[in-house]
C-alpha cells in the first residue's frame, strides 16, 4: 500500500498559536489541501530531509581526496588497537 493510500491510525496533538493557525489554513486553502494534510504533507517532508541530511556526511572535494588516499596508503600499525583486540571479549556471546 502506498503512503498515501496507508491507513493512518496514529494521532498527534499539538497547540498552535492563533497566527500560525492562520497561515496554516492560508497556506493550506491556496494549496487545496485540507489542514491536516497540509501541515502532515509538509512535516513529513521536513523530517525526511533532517533524517537525510544525518545519514550522509559531506566533504569538499580536497578533503574527500585526502581520505581517499588515505585509505590507499600503507596501513599503519596500531599497537593500541593490536593490543585491545587480542583481549578476549567483555560481551558475553549469545
Amino acid at each position: 500500500m502506498t503512503q498515501a493510500g496507508a491507513k493512518r491510525e496514529r494521532r498527534i496533538n499539538m497547540r498552535v498559536t492563533d497566527e500560525q493557525e492562520r497561515i496554516l489554513r492560508a497556506a493550506a486553502d491556496l494549496s487545496g489541501e485540507t489542514l491536516t494534510g497540509f501541515v502532515l504533507s509538509v512535516a513529513t517532508e521536513r523530517a525526511a530531509d533532517v533524517v537525510a541530511r544525518a545519514q550522509r556526511i559531506e566533504v569538499s572535494a580536497e578533503a574527500f581526496d585526502r581520505f581517499v588516499a588515505a585509505l590507499d596508503g600503507p596501513a599503519q600499525d596500531m599497537a593500541t588497537v593490536r593490543r585491545h583486540a587480542a583481549k578476549p571479549s567483555q560481551i558475553p556471546a549469545h
